[in-house]
């Protein structure tokens, strides 16, 4: 049995959707960023609760749900409510309502939004930061200056720049060519010569590869299928890898090198671990960072004692629980797979692109930063028309 409320009710639910993402997504980029001292957080936080009231309302009233569905969603929900309430900090349950509020709502319009709000508001961030408006944090490293460009910390902008740009080959992933390669190639040069955010600028050149195979792929390439066919399987690996090396990491020669190579990532997941563990529902956990303007005075304290824990995979299983980080692996596992049988490939290589990223990076639940995984509820149109699934009578509306 499924309820209904009242008549067009899917149609208000998207509406009202897209604008609370509109809406969540500015908030959490005014945290990000370095307006915050000018507009108190605590305002900001109190109004991103209006967007997940919003949520509730399109997954209990607006929704054509039957009770299995309902059940299954208020158990995920109660899991991030618990998480919330034991962790402090209302991105989980931010998150996770807006993966489960995402049925019936088209995914590539949820990217477009993204692509354009996040793009204008990063933009014009920059502009009023270079126009001394808001602070342009500068941070020293081997006497090259690190600008933020009006960002909490120069590595946060280059993960700005990382995930609009994963929107940009979703959204124009058919017309892509070597010219727009190109293109990327000199944007990430200049990003690491302003920012040095070396983890996300790598990954950006990474895209290169990636996004190219997973195109030949889509468009029939048998050896591009083949490599391609292995994209989904990379987010797990990932984290169990990086939980596993936090575990393991000792002050050896090796382990030293793998630290260095990942930013001194490893050390800090392994002091995090020694010190506060694995936690089920979620804990909070204090942290002493760089981002932001107080951070920025942290920065040129010499007796600063720097703990953050950076990567997405050990911020999961210490911070927000270790069942719901199972759930959100799984949860990226599902969208690449599918997106595998599916024979598309686009999605697969930006989740696969995306858990690399985690492993070094901790915006994998900012709303802000990364939508994509609201493509497990929400329907994803087919990028690409493929011959051979057209022949059997394939349907190309598939979620």
């Amino acid at each position: 049995m499924k309820i209904r409320l009242f008549n067009n009710q899917e149609e208000i639910g998207k509406r009202l959707y897209y604008c609370t993402f509109v809406y969540a997504s500015i908030l959490s980029f005014l945290l990000a960023s370095n307006y915050v001292p000018m507009i108190p957080s605590k305002m900001v936080h109190r109004l991103i609760y209006l967007a997940i009231v919003a949520l509730f309302v399109k997954i209990y009233a607006l929704d054509y749900c039957n009770l299995k569905e309902i059940i299954g969603k208020s158990m995920v929900l109660i899991l991030a409510i618990i998480s919330w309430r034991l962790s402090r900090n209302t991105d989980i349950l931010l998150y996770v309502s807006f993966i489960l509020g995402a049925r019936n709502v088209n995914f590539r319009e949820i990217i477009k939004l993204f692509f354009v709000t996040i793009g204008i508001l990063l933009l014009g961030t920059i502009i009023i930061s270079q126009a001394n408006l808001v602070k342009d944090a500068v941070y020293m490293r081997k006497d090259f200056h690190r600008h933020s460009l009006g960002i909490g910390y120069p590595t946060d902008t280059g993960a700005y720049a990382f995930y609009l740009l994963l929107a940009y080959y979703y959204l124009f992933f058919k017309n892509l060519t070597w010219r727009s390669y190109a293109i990327v190639a000199f944007l990430d040069v200049v990003l690491y010569e302003v920012t040095q955010a070396r983890n996300s600028c790598v990954l950006i050149l990474l895209t290169i590869p990636i996004i190219w195979v997973a195109q030949l792929a889509s468009n029939g390439n048998v050896i591009s299928r083949g490599i391609a066919s292995f994209y989904w399987m990379i987010a797990p690996l990932a984290a169990y890898s990086t939980l596993l090396l936090a575990w393991l990491y000792n002050p050896s020669r090796i382990f030293n090198i793998l630290d260095r190579i990942l930013s001194g990532r490893l050390g800090l997941s392994h002091k995090a671990l020694a010190k506060y563990g694995i936690s089920f529902f979620g804990q909070h956990v204090h942290e002493n960072g760089w981002g932001g303007v107080k951070g920025l005075k942290n920065f040129y304290k010499l007796n600063f004692s720097y703990f953050y824990i950076d990567s997405s995979y050990m911020r999961l299983v210490i911070i927000y629980g270790l069942i719901l980080g199972v759930l959100i692996v799984i949860c990226m596992t599902a969208i690449a797979y599918r997106s595998t049988l599916n024979r598309e490939y686009a999605l697969a290589a930006i989740i696969m692109l995306i858990g690399l990223h985690c492993i070094v990076e901790q915006h994998l639940l900012d709303l802000s930063y990364n939508p994509f995984l609201f493509a497990l509820l929400a329907v994803v149109p087919m990028l690409t028309i493929n011959k051979k699934i057209d022949k059997s009578g394939g349907n190309h509306d598939s979620k």
